[in-house]
């Protein structure tokens, strides 16, 4: 046995800690020396010590880890724990980047608000496309990705390459908001076909043609959505200056397209529709 230093610098945690523990009934001791109050320990509770530490370090209160412990959790339910609180981790600082990413690319808008160059924006004619699509209302950027992936790979898996174009979206909604998007993705066709394309969600692709647009302003993106409104504002701006006002609904079409955890090296022209004042 070893005597609560010893211990704490085998099992590398603090004795003030082992002592804390002890007094609420959580991690005792294995023997207690009432005449000198000595607490002594064996490398046998090691394994507990861990099991504590490991649920400890997964955010559980010391009241939970103290029921668990009760029904001696085992190594593989805390491996599954950690799954998901390491997914639930993940998921947090890919939001957070992404909140950083937005905050540097408002920045880097107010930083060059006054360095606008026309060359920045391209007027310019759009041909008639024929176009595989899907419409519906998606609720925010995550789940238009989820649906963008299931539409790329069911388009692949059932047409030639040789077949498909450009990977675009056509934004129906009328107001910018922060959810319920009004969107319809879908890739431009290299000729007119007669088919549909089932996805997994159970929503179905089919072929539309989109009218072409005698004049359109343009910008190119690069990076994620975060940096799209700077592209907007390169439009906007240059509307407004060339007395061009908006019409109809915008495109994105996706140069580089979008591909799962690599979506800031995406590529996009911006187009809107336009007409003399």
């Amino acid at each position: 046995m070893f005597r609560i230093g010893e211990f704490s610098k085998i099992a590398q945690v603090s004795a003030s800690l082992l002592r804390y523990y002890d007094d609420i009934g959580l991690f005792s001791p294995i023997h207690s020396d009432r005449d000198t109050g000595y607490r002594y320990y064996s490398v046998e509770q090691l394994s507990q010590l861990n099991r504590i530490l490991a649920l400890k370090g997964l955010g559980l209160a010391l009241d939970q880890i103290k029921r668990l412990m009760v029904d001696e959790v085992s190594p593989e339910e805390i491996r599954g724990m950690f799954s998901l609180r390491k997914a639930q981790i993940e998921q947090t600082l890919q939001v957070e980047a992404a909140r950083l990413r937005a905050v540097e690319s408002r920045l880097q808008q107010l930083e060059r608000e006054e360095d606008f160059q026309d060359d920045d924006v391209v007027l310019k004619a759009l041909p008639a496309q024929t176009f595989l699509s899907l419409r519906r209302h998606f609720q925010g950027l995550e789940q238009a990705l989820a649906v963008i992936n299931q539409m790329t790979m069911a388009v692949t898996q059932q047409i030639a390459a040789k077949s498909l174009e450009r990977f675009a979206a056509v934004i129906h909604s009328e107001l910018y908001e922060d959810q319920d998007w009004d969107l319809e993705f879908g890739f431009y066709l290299k000729q007119s076909l007669d088919l549909t394309v089932p996805l997994p969600n159970g929503m179905v692709m089919d072929v539309r043609k989109l009218d072409p647009v005698e004049m359109a302003v343009t910008a190119v993106r690069y990076g994620g959505p975060e940096n799209g409104h700077l592209c907007y504002s390169a439009i906007g701006t240059w509307a407004e200056k060339h007395q061009y006002e908006l019409v109809g609904p915008g495109r994105e079409v996706f140069i580089v397209p979008p591909k799962p955890g690599h979506e800031d090296e995406m590529v996009v022209e911006i187009q809107f529709p336009v007409k003399a004042h």
